[in-house]
Order: structure tokens, then C-alpha cells, then sequence
């Protein structure tokens, strides 16, 4: 039972910390929500189980009540928020920089190669049509 009000202090004491400075855990919130945001309710709602089901009740009251509030910070602040939205446009420019996302680093370092198209059926006159077209090939083509 020591053990359980312990555990339930410290996550007073993390409840506290974060209600009070405004904190909102942008690193772990922000990688729960890369599984999205209902699998992200499973695992937190998943941990209060846990610890009830090991019988620390006094934890799992307290991590309900602390799941309470980041579910609502997940569910409605955080997906808007200016924080998150630059996170992401930062993460997607910065993207452009690693060979392999880019098409055009590939090109450039020869990872990637662009081989011409082949015709299947190949046409019956052998030059391509040039515009505007000669006399000559406009009376082979018009008849």
C-alpha cells in the first residue's frame, strides 16, 4: 500500500507541475498522436487499467483523474494548436533536405534514374510530326 500512495504522490505532483505551468508534454502528446488520436486514448485509458488491475487503486484514481486532462488536451487543444501546426510545417520543410524523400536529391546524387519511355506500338512514318508540318508530309498524311 506504501508503494501505491507513493506512486499516486508522484503523479500529484507531475499533475501539479504540469497544470501549473502550462505545459502540455509536446513530445509525448505529439507521439501519441502519430498513432492517432483514438489509439492514443486506448493507451493512456490502457495504463489507468493496468494500474487498477495491479492493485494500485490510489494510482489508478489518480492517473484517471491525469488522463482526464490530457485526453482533453489531446482530444481538443493540442491538434490546433499553433505549437503543433509549426512542429509539423518545420518537420515537412526540413523534409525536402533528406535524400530519401526527395525526388530531386535522388536525381541529383543518381540514386534515382529516369529511364525514357518506350513506344509499344511503334508509328508507321518513322519521323515525329514537326508543326507546322512540311507540304510534302501534310499530302503523304491527308492524302
Amino acid at each position: 500500500m506504501k508503494g501505491d500512495v507513493a506512486l499516486a504522490l508522484a503523479l500529484v505532483a507531475v499533475f501539479v507541475i504540469t497544470t501549473a505551468s502550462r505545459v502540455q508534454f509536446p513530445y509525448v502528446l505529439d507521439g501519441l498522436l502519430y498513432l492517432s488520436r483514438p489509439v492514443a486514448t486506448i493507451v493512456i485509458l490502457g495504463a489507468v487499467t493496468a494500474l487498477y488491475f495491479y492493485k494500485l487503486q490510489v494510482s489508478a484514481l489518480v492517473a484517471g483523474l491525469f488522463s482526464i486532462y490530457l485526453l482533453k488536451t489531446l482530444w481538443t487543444n493540442w491538434p490546433k494548436s499553433d505549437a503543433r501546426r509549426l512542429h509539423l510545417e518545420v518537420a515537412r520543410d526540413q523534409a525536402r533536405f533528406d535524400p530519401d524523400n526527395s525526388i530531386d536529391l535522388q536525381f541529383a546524387n543518381g540514386t534515382a534514374k529516369h529511364n525514357l519511355p518506350v513506344l509499344l506500338n511503334k508509328p508507321f512514318f518513322p519521323e515525329l510530326l514537326v508543326f507546322p508540318p512540311s507540304a510534302q508530309t501534310q499530302r503523304e498524311m491527308n492524302g
